[in-house]
């Protein structure tokens, strides 16, 4: 067998057409079964119905006007019914009349519905009938046979006409089963010659969507989403590694400054100083590659196995009792809205980080009066921070989602911008969302909790 056969033999194509026809012969063979036992079932109904019909009005005959008018009847039957066997036997077993030249062995006095082949007098070849017997009011016998001929030969013939129907659409079914499997195939290859495509470098090749909505436009649709949101990665990415040369930029070179003078300076206090200064900056570095691995370990759903049963209420006035000496220095109020118990399962220790680093962002670009609140939003509780500060301009949000993404293009606030990546990271693990919200002339950031998380 060539090879090229043998591949395609083994191709999925093929075992896609070879079960389209075992499923095409496998019904074809049910219905042609099942559609002959029908008509052969009525056929022999039909057939034994007429048989019986005969037999009890011979009996009818015989007990109404005597012996010597069924046999009468009878003998008349055999010579007008052609296609027929009728016999009628005495008490003592004689052949009082009939078509048959005795009794057949297998046909017991009563019975009905029996099929048997019997010689007429006068035939070479032995016909099929259905059989009806009962004994008559004086002790005899009388057996009446319709002949299934006929009935034979529309069985035969619809059995036939199903038989070929069948063969006839087995061709049918393979030209219709290599049709859809090559238009399934030129779907798949049409994905498929995508996937190369981007695999190859082009990332902005999508895969043509044609409307329909059917499993392959959302195959489709689905990898034409996670294309997009690969793209939004690689660029998520340039712009981290961008911000993270600039943020480390400065640290590392006021590093270097410190320690260039550390190695030059003999005096002891100076040198304290210098060393100081370089465990601060080493410090900042290493808060914010610290803070940049929880958003990505949160980010990849690391933590969720540490939610545990929360009051939120709780929460809110412990952060609450450890700001406000803060807030107080700077000259500003914090006042808390929560009524309890609002408990979830939550992650506290992520949850007090993402709330501190709320009013951190709040004392530093806020104004006024800030306000910790908690709100039942039907199937969420709402914890957020709020000020009458301008807040973050609309068209500006997505900049401060990003991961080191500032709006301060100067950063002369000391910062990494992974605050808001934070919060945002900590409300995915919670199964919510950060949102901005403004109402009543203050600006509010807020992450949704499920109640149900």
């Amino acid at each position: 067998m060539p090879l090229a056969l043998t591949r395609w033999l083994r191709s999925s194509h093929a075992r896609f057409i070879g079960l389209i026809l075992l499923l095409e012969i496998v019904f074809g063979a049910a219905l042609l079964l099942s559609v002959t036992q029908l008509v052969r079932s009525n056929l022999d109904e039909a057939d034994s119905a007429t048989a019986i019909d005969m037999r009890d009005a011979l009996l009818a005959i015989g007990r109404d006007e005597g012996a010597k008018a069924l046999t009468s009847a009878v003998a008349e039957q055999a010579r007008n019914e052609t296609d027929a066997v009728i016999l009628l036997l005495t008490a003592d077993g004689r052949i009082a009349a009939g078509n048959l030249a005795g009794w057949p062995p297998n046909i017991p006095v009563r019975t009905s519905g029996i099929r048997a082949k019997l010689y007429r007098v006068g035939d070479r070849q032995p016909g099929p009938f259905i059989i009806s017997a009962a004994p008559t009011f004086d002790g005899g016998r009388l057996l009446v046979g319709e002949s299934t001929d006929d009935s034979d030969q529309i069985r035969s013939t619809i059995g036939g006409a199903l038989l070929t129907a069948l063969l006839t659409a087995l061709p049918l079914a393979a030209v219709a089963a290599w049709l859809v499997v090559h238009i399934i195939d030129r779907r798949i290859v049409h994905i498929a010659e995508t996937a190369a495509q981007v695999g190859a470098g082009r990332i902005d090749h999508r895969v043509a969507l044609d409307g329909s909505g059917d499993s392959f436009d959302m195959l489709g649709r689905t990898i034409n989403d996670m294309l997009d949101r690969i793209v939004g990665l690689l660029a998520e990415l340039r712009t981290v590694t961008d911000s993270i040369a600039h943020d480390l930029r400065s640290p590392l070179t006021r590093l270097r400054a410190r320690i260039d003078r550390a190695m030059l300076t003999e005096d002891p206090a100076a040198l304290r100083d210098a060393v100081d200064g370089i465990s601060r900056e080493a410090d900042a570095l290493l808060a914010m590659l610290a803070t940049a691995l929880e958003v990505s370990r949160m980010e990849a759903g690391i933590g969720r196995e540490h939610l545990t049963p929360t009051d939120l209420a709780l929460l809110l006035a412990d952060i609450g009792e450890l700001y406000e000496p803060l807030c107080e220095e700077q000259g500003r109020a914090l006042r808390i809205s929560a009524t309890g118990p609002a408990i979830v399962p939550a992650h506290r220790e992520l949850l007090g980080q993402a709330l501190s680093n709320l009013i951190d962002n709040a004392l530093k670009y806020g104004e006024g009066a800030m306000t910790l609140y908690l709100e039942d939003a039907q199937d969420t509780w709402r914890v957020g921070v709020s000020d009458c500060g301008p807040g973050i301009p609309s068209e500006r949000e997505a900049d401060a989602l990003r991961r080191f993404g500032r709006l301060d293009p100067a950063r002369g606030i000391a910062g990494a911008g992974l605050g808001l990546s934070l919060v945002s990271a900590v409300a995915g693990i919670h199964d919510g969302a950060l949102r901005f919200a403004r109402h009543e002339g203050q600006f509010a950031v807020e992450i949704s909790i499920a109640k149900g998380a």
